[in-house]
């Protein structure tokens, strides 16, 4: 179920938007705003949808019964983003069943995921002053199960490589993943990493999954 703080007047209300452009989160689907009491409409809600702020919703994709809602973030005023945000940012796990999952991809054209590795003398993607992948660079792998790797067919754009820095200090390395197949997002691992060893250690920050 819901978490007692998401549940006004005693149970959750889930908000039926009708069908806007873009945003699946505004399309005709079920979205109930965390810590907000709204009374259950009888029109379409087409006028309440302007004025909805940005923040964190229950969503029910499949609109079936809200036992199995998901938590994201919107952005209503940026093209209707939707994030999904990791149970921990230390983690590629995320609080959605492949079933609610599978009608979020179907309702977006387009995703974003931003995943940084912090390292302390250890390198992910690029050695030394070369400036293409080492052959021990990071793997990672798609909710399909298609691999974003160095030289593949799908690679992951790397605007910020600072853990080829070796010099006892911790640097990190950014990851985008930017996609128009959204069934690829969100990455749910992260393969080929280093093993920790003294004075070799990495953390990872795993950004949300955000859908258009």
């Amino acid at each position: 179920g819901l978490p007692s703080s998401s549940e006004p007047h005693g149970s959750p209300l889930l908000l039926p938007l009708p069908d806007l452009t873009p945003g699946w989160a505004a399309a005709d689907h079920g979205v109930y705003p965390q810590n907000r009491s709204l009374d259950p409409p009888h029109t379409p809600a087409l006028p309440l949808y302007p004025v909805l702020p940005a923040g964190t919703y229950w969503v029910d994709p499949n609109l079936g019964c809200s036992s199995d809602t998901i938590q994201v973030s919107c952005n209503f005023t940026h093209g209707g983003q939707t994030c999904l945000k990791p149970i921990t940012s230390s983690k590629v796990e995320f609080a959605v069943s492949r079933v609610q999952m599978n009608f979020l991809h179907l309702l977006s054209s387009e995703v974003t995921q931003h995943i940084t590795i912090h390292c302390l003398n250890m390198t992910v993607w690029q050695e030394g002053a070369g400036q293409t992948p080492a052959k021990r660079a990071v793997r990672f792998r798609a909710w399909n199960g298609q691999i974003f790797e160095a030289g593949g067919q799908f690679q992951p754009e790397v605007p910020m490589d600072g853990c080829k820095v070796q010099d006892g200090r911790w640097h990190q390395t950014l990851f985008t993943f930017r996609t128009q197949d959204p069934q690829q997002l969100p990455i749910v691992s992260v393969d080929n990493l280093p093993p920790a060893s003294s004075g070799k250690q990495y953390r990872l920050e795993v950004g949300p999954a955000c859908f258009l």
